[in-house]
C-alpha cells in the first residue's frame, strides 16, 4: 500500500510517516497542494491523508477533490476542525479528527482498507468518521480497494 501524506506541519507529517512506516506502509509526503499534485502525477497512490487546512490558505478539501477526480486517489482527511461542510462525504472516505496518535493513524488506514474491501473492521479509532460518497465504481478504485 502506498500513501500520500499532505501536511504542512513538519512534526505532524513526520509522526504520521513514522507510524505508517513502522506498520509496513509505504509513504511519500508533501507540504502543499502543488507538491502533492506533482507527486500524484509521477506515483500511483492507494490513499491520501490530507490536512484540511494547509499553509498559505490552501484547502485540503479542494485538493481531495482534485486527487480523486484527476488521479483516482481516495482521501482520508486529518483535521482539528469540529465543523466540516456536509458535502465532503461525496469525495472523501472519512475524517480522522485531531488529536490522534500514531496508532490511530495506522488503525484508520487499516480500517479504510477493510471497509472498502467489504471486510469486518477489526479496530476503529474513536476519532474516525467514515463517509460513503467515495465509492463510484470498482474500476475507479485502487487495486487494494477493489478486492472483495
Amino acid at each position: 500500500m502506498h500513501v500520500l501524506i499532505v501536511e504542512d506541519e513538519p512534526l505532524i507529517a513526520a509522526s504520521v510517516e513514522d507510524a505508517l512506516g513502522g506498520a509496513g506502509i509505504s509513504t511519500r509526503s508533501a507540504a502543499n497542494a502543488a507538491e502533492a499534485l506533482a507527486l500524484a502525477e509521477r506515483t500511483r497512490f492507494d490513499l491520501a491523508l490530507l490536512d484540511v487546512r494547509l499553509g498559505y490558505g490552501e484547502s485540503g478539501l479542494m485538493l481531495a477533490e482534485m486527487l480523486l477526480e484527476s488521479h483516482a486517489v481516495p482521501t482520508l482527511l486529518l483535521t482539528g476542525l469540529s465543523e466540516l461542510p456536509e458535502h465532503i462525504g461525496a469525495f472523501v472516505l472519512g475524517v480522522l479528527h485531531k488529536p490522534f496518535s500514531g496508532q490511530d493513524v495506522v488503525s484508520a488506514v487499516q480500517a479504510v482498507r477493510q471497509v472498502v474491501a467489504g471486510q469486518t473492521v477489526e479496530h476503529l479509532p474513536r476519532n474516525l468518521t467514515f463517509y460513503g460518497g467515495h465509492r463510484r465504481n470498482q474500476q475507479d478504485m485502487p487495486a487494494f480497494m477493489a478486492m472483495a
